[in-house]
């Protein structure tokens, strides 16, 4: 949150740029203030990724150096009055403990709705059956989706106008205010869009079957609150928004808001590429936080939009009701999907503070619309998706969602030969194929069977029983041993056996400790407890002992040399030599 906005002008045409990321690329805020049509105001602030900050606090224009944190060695440089942050975020750029820097610009954030474009509906995008004229079966089948997953356990990060933290209908949770500066995000009620944010997660996860109102996509799942639109937010804020969604344990980002309703052309600065990367590398314990955008509503070619176009964001364009473009949808390459708008019924801020009614209860609206309507449908598919399986990357849900989507008009609109369109992406979203796609039970522990407690150095064969698995999977087995203390010489090895033979691996004297991991499509299952056990050294075979001579008992001799023989004849096939 900007506590003081510092007007700084503007420099001649010639030196407004700045470089967005660490390449030579260049960013340009043209004379009117604008960079890539999106109007913009310089902090004063520049932003930083370096290693060495108290270098940084002993530059004479430098005021005070404040970490971002996260572990991210980001850091947000504020300027002493005069500074120009152009040319010093060029100055650092160059410096050789510096990563990146680029100057911390403000921006106000607009939601992608259309609140005065009312539509008489019900929640034809969950089950349509021709309500309102509309074309039966255009919608996400959620029902099929339902049978296996509802969205339990699942949070999703709402960065909008903020929300109504006591609507009878949501089970929500306060962030962060960034435009406001504390920790209630509910809606600030002078801002005439302030409903948007808790019409918004009424679409993602109102509550399901507790005779009240509406139920969300993903109706047994909870939202996170950071309020973000309402005012004028910089790029520190929105990487401070996402990590702070991502900590707090949210499966999916859900923005139904853009830097404008056009369609300008920009780079993704660096510190909104880190959130980015850190929603996907870090979210969900490593496996990945889903980030979903709406297109937006000029009707235009978006594809410069460098924040929407990024490659891990989910962008959402909008359809009606017999699955055809909203015509106030943005298309290009920011769209990856489509989801359901056009007259959403959804909750809206209790009371008479909303947007209206729907019928006579004031707690609903049933003409939520734009492509911040389309949005958080598709960010409660995701939920439903990482319930049905636990183990499902964002990577991975990205690829099922864009697989498994209907693809619609394909009579007035092309798709590639990847299926791609630019004003459909993949297709309409379809819940009940994502879902059932995905679902999936890790399969559980195998349990070792030996070696026990030793094992002769001429046969030392790991063995263990096959997992169970609920799927009926194919699993191969990862198989990490080490010996003694020794875990960073941990070897790993993969077998679709249920044994590995470690012979000539190990010597008399080790002491192996092993543990065994089943794997399947979707990733590794539960592994075993550590098992351990010395590798002995073979035993010499007992000498024979000295009958003297035999030539008056053959017998007796014949039978001395074959009882030699069977300690030596017992090893050999111990060892399966014979």
């Amino acid at each position: 949150m900007l506590a003081m906005m510092i007007l700084v002008s503007l420099a001649s045409a010639e030196d407004a740029w700045f470089y967005p990321d660490q390449g030579t690329e260049r960013a340009v805020i043209a004379p009117d203030g604008t960079l890539g049509g999106i109007p913009v105001l310089r902090t004063g602030a520049i932003v930083v990724r370096s290693d060495d900050p108290e270098a940084l606090r002993h530059l004479p224009w430098v005021a005070s150096v404040e970490g971002l944190g996260h572990g991210d060695a980001l850091f947000l440089v504020h300027t002493v009055p005069g500074t120009d942050d152009l040319a010093r975020s060029r100055d650092l750029h160059a410096r050789a403990d510096v990563a990146w820097s680029h100057p911390d610009l403000a921006f106000t954030p607009v939601p992608h709705t259309l609140p005065d474009d009312p539509y008489v509906a019900d929640q034809w995008h969950l089950d349509n059956t021709g309500q309102n004229g509309w074309t039966l079966g255009s919608d996400i089948d959620a029902q099929t989706a339902w049978a296996l997953s509802t969205g339990a356990g699942g949070l999703i990060a709402i960065i909008d106008t903020g929300l109504d933290m006591d609507h009878p209908d949501l089970i929500a949770t306060s962030g962060w205010d960034y435009v406001g500066g504390d920790a209630d995000s509910s809606p600030d009620l002078e801002y005439d869009g302030a409903p948007h944010g808790t019409c918004a997660a009424g679409v993602a996860a109102a509550v399901g079957g507790n005779g009240v109102g509406v139920a969300g996509v993903a109706y047994d799942a909870q939202v996170y609150g950071i309020r973000f639109i309402g005012g004028t937010t910089s790029y520190s804020d929105l990487y401070n928004a996402f990590v702070e969604a991502v900590d707090a344990g949210a499966w999916v980002l859900s923005n139904s808001w853009g830097f404008g309703d056009g369609c300008g052309s920009f780079s993704i600065p660096a510190t909104i590429r880190t959130a980015l990367e850190y929603a996907e590398e870090q979210g969900r314990g490593g496996l990945g936080t889903a980030v979903v955008t709406s297109a937006g509503n000029g009707y235009c070619d978006a594809s410069g939009d460098g924040f929407q176009s990024y490659w891990t964001i989910i962008g959402v364009a909008a359809v009606d009701g017999n699955d055809e473009h909203e015509s106030y949808s943005n298309f290009g390459s920011v769209v990856d999907i489509s989801a359901p708008s056009g007259g959403l019924l959804t909750t809206d801020i209790s009371g008479d503070d909303g947007y209206g009614s729907y019928g006579d209860d004031p707690d609903y609206i049933g003409w939520f619309s734009g492509t911040s309507a389309a949005a958080p449908v598709v960010s409660g598919v995701l939920t439903l998706m990482f319930e049905a399986n636990p183990r499902l990357t964002a990577a991975q849900a990205r690829e099922v969602i864009c697989d498994t989507a209907v693809r619609i008009d394909m009579g007035n609109y092309a798709y590639d030969a990847q299926g791609w369109s630019e004003y459909y992406g993949c297709g309409r979203i379809d819940a009940g194929a994502a879902v059932v796609a995905v679902a999936n039970q890790a399969p559980l522990a195998p349990s070792p069977i030996g070696p026990a407690q030793a094992a002769y150095e001429d046969l030392v064969v790991l063995s263990w029983q096959a997992s169970d698995d609920a799927d009926g999977d194919w699993l191969d087995y990862q198989v990490s041993w080490w010996l003694g203390d020794d875990t960073q010489g941990q070897q790993t090895q993969t077998t679709h056996l249920t044994s590995l033979d470690l012979t000539g691996l190990v010597q008399a004297g080790d002491l192996v400790s092993w543990q065994v991991q089943p794997v399947d499509l979707w990733g590794s299952g539960a592994a075993s407890e550590q098992t351990s056990f010395e590798v002995l050294a073979i035993p010499d075979a007992p000498k024979p002992e000295d009958t003297g001579t035999c030539s008056s008992a053959k017998g007796r001799g014949s039978g001395a040399l074959l009882l030699g023989l069977v300690p030596l004849l017992f090893r050999r096939r111990r060892s399966g030599k014979d």
